[in-house]
């Protein structure tokens, strides 16, 4: 079988179809904070291909019409007065240009925020399904070009519109026939350039599908390149990246011929609609019907009617990429349900308590097909659709945890041990969590509030690219006191192997901790839990990485540990688990048996198969 490297899927919803423009309008929401600032700013900015030849064709006029009359004088007076003019426009632009260009960057900040949020604040199960390349692309790539929607998009329109109109004013003043010619003129060039938008639209999505695939290819990549190496399969790495970059490459050709075809034809359509306004000027002017002053005015204005109707056909090809990137946008904000922004309301507190009760609970992953869609598109796609399609993951749960109690969960793999224990820590969204702390249900609270009381440590044991003492005290604040620190080493056995490091505490981690082993890892992330004195501390697998002494050291820390706080654990060590308050015994989603550990020795159950 021939390996890939790539990432299944897109890590995004599949099409709706014909959403781009609706979410295109969207983007304006995110300017909504500055509209004060955004609306004259832009305006003033796009107020530029009317303002500038407006002058100079009024500076045509005036000096003609003095040359004409033999008024030296009158040249040098309107020399003056159209350079007064011309500094006038050019602060009043610059001033509009520069609020314009502000409120963009502003907007653009509140977008990669929110698109970021979504990210990290939205439940596990969605996070997971994506893919990080697909939040690189979005941030990196998709979100710049979205924000064209409220910059160089929305300005491409406007630079047009009000040409058009302004210069209308003006040239069917001067000769009703002038002004017909150029909005036929430009007509015909709106058509036109209309018809390259289709081909432009779907070149651009295809190009925006295609750089977060590469992007996620490269992100797979380059995090398995130990794997990479030890089975010898550079080439087959490099025949990837060359097929997604041949696949970016002629995507860019496609849209770079088809926009060069776009600009010739605005530019022979630009000289010919200047060629017919002075031909039928000139003719005015041999028949007595129009005064040669007005000629000299009326020849920018009509250009600038022609070349603003031709550029919004250009202009309107240009919203394809912002629609199509907004599109990418709002799946992944929109993925974020919306019950994660309404729980804000309920607040756990010390008298609460810690007392973790579990009743009846039934857990399904949802379908991937249907993880990220947005309100409207499960109305539209009807109940049948948004309902979790697979199995129970979990059924009929129910279980009472009391403080300072420790409670050990085992069972064979994919028996639900781990699910059980990320939707206690509330890493699952669903209206029907029947999860209470305290007497308060787990979707009437905050779930930072939630899960504040929780420290959790698992086997993949995360780090950061940050110090070591930054890793620690990743739950704590950025003001945990390093004697706290240390403290959280000592217990989880890690200060021994820290104190040695060049740098000690400071010691950098590296990527995902690629400068310590993986015992040094796991025991950080022990560390990093106890540092954080939340009263339940979740252990899932959390020595898996250790060697025999570290492990009997960390579960001495865990027994020590369980005379002021609750203790969840799983392992696949029976041995470790002995001592629990409590063994709950997971088969296939449910709860088999619980019990001590001599109780469910003496049933004969699925715990005493496990033991032996």
């Amino acid at each position: 079988m021939k390996t890939s490297f790539k990432p299944q899927g897109n890590g995004l919803p599949k099409e709706s179809g014909g959403m781009g423009m609706k979410h295109f309008m969207r983007m304006f929401t995110f300017v909504k904070p500055y509209m004060g600032m955004y609306i004259p700013g832009v305006l003033l900015y796009c107020s530029q291909p009317f303002v500038f030849p407006f002058i100079s064709s009024v500076m045509f006029n005036l000096i003609t019409a003095a040359i004409l009359s033999g008024d030296s004088g009158g040249v040098l007076r309107a020399a003056g007065l159209i350079l007064g003019a011309f500094i006038v426009a050019f602060a009043f632009i610059a001033f509009g240009t520069y609020q314009y260009t502000i409120t963009a960057a502003k907007a653009t900040r509140l977008l990669k925020a929110k698109l970021f949020k979504s990210f990290v604040s939205g439940s596990l199960e969605t996070s997971i399904s994506g893919h990080s390349g697909t939040g690189i692309a979005a941030i990196n790539t998709d979100a710049d070009t979205a924000r064209d929607a409220f910059s160089n998009a929305i300005d491409a329109v406007l630079f047009c519109a009000i040409p058009i109109i302004a210069s209308a004013v003006v040239v069917f003043n001067v000769d009703y026939r002038l002004g017909l010619a150029s909005v036929a003129s430009g007509a015909l060039a709106l058509f036109i350039q209309s018809r390259f938008a289709k081909p432009l639209g779907k070149l651009n999505k295809d190009r925006l599908d295609a750089n977060a695939s590469s992007v996620k290819s490269m992100s797979n990549i380059f995090s398995g390149g130990l794997a990479i190496r030890a089975f010898s399969v550079q080439q087959r790495a490099l025949i990837v990246f060359d097929a997604e970059n041949s696949k970016l490459k002629n995507l860019s050709f496609k849209q770079a011929f088809i926009a060069l075809w776009q600009d010739m034809f605005t530019t022979v359509q630009g000289w010919l609609t200047l060629c017919i306004t002075f031909a039928l000027g000139g003719w005015l002017v041999a028949s007595k019907q129009l005064s040669f002053p007005m000629l000299m005015m009326a020849p920018n204005m009509c250009m600038a009617i022609a070349a603003g109707m031709s550029g919004l056909g250009s202009a309107w090809a240009g919203l394809q990429a912002p629609a199509a990137a907004a599109e990418r946008v709002f799946k992944i904000i929109d993925s974020t349900p919306p019950e994660h922004e309404a729980r804000a309301s309920g607040q756990l507190t010390q008298a609460d308590g810690y007392r973790i009760e579990i009743k009846g609970l039934d857990f399904k992953y949802l379908s991937p097909d249907t993880d990220f869609l947005t309100e409207n598109d499960r109305t539209e796609a009807g109940e049948s659709l948004v309902k979790p399609t697979k199995p129970n993951t979990l059924t009929d749960i129910n279980l009472t945890i009391e403080e300072n109690e420790t409670i050990a969960f085992v069972g064979a793999s994919g028996s639900g041990k781990s699910t059980l224990l990320r939707a206690i820590i509330g890493m699952y969204e669903r209206e029907n969590m029947e999860i209470y702390m305290g007497g308060k249900r787990i979707t009437d609270c905050d779930p930072v509030s939630w899960r504040r009381r929780f420290a959790f440590v698992d086997q993949s044991c995360k780090l950061f690219d940050m110090t070591v003492a930054e890793n620690i005290s990743l739950g704590a604040g950025s003001h945990a006191p390093r004697e706290l620190i240390t403290e959280s080493a000592v217990r989880a056995s890690a200060d021994g192997f820290i104190t040695e490091l060049p740098e000690g505490y400071d010691a950098p981690c590296g990527e995902k901790g690629a400068s310590l082993s993986g015992g040094q890892k796991q025991r950080i992330a022990i560390a990093r839990a106890l540092c954080r004195k939340a009263p339940v501390l979740v252990f899932d697998e959390a020595t898996s990485a250790l060697d025999t002494e570290s492990e009997k050291n960390i579960m001495e820390t865990i027994k020590d540990l369980s005379k002021d706080h609750t203790i969840l654990i799983t392992t696949h060590n029976l041995h470790n688990i002995e001592g629990a308050d409590r063994i709950v015994v997971m088969d296939g989603g449910r709860i088999a048996e619980v019990g001590t550990h001599q109780e469910l020795i003496e049933k004969g159950g699925v715990y005493a198969v496990l033991n032996n």
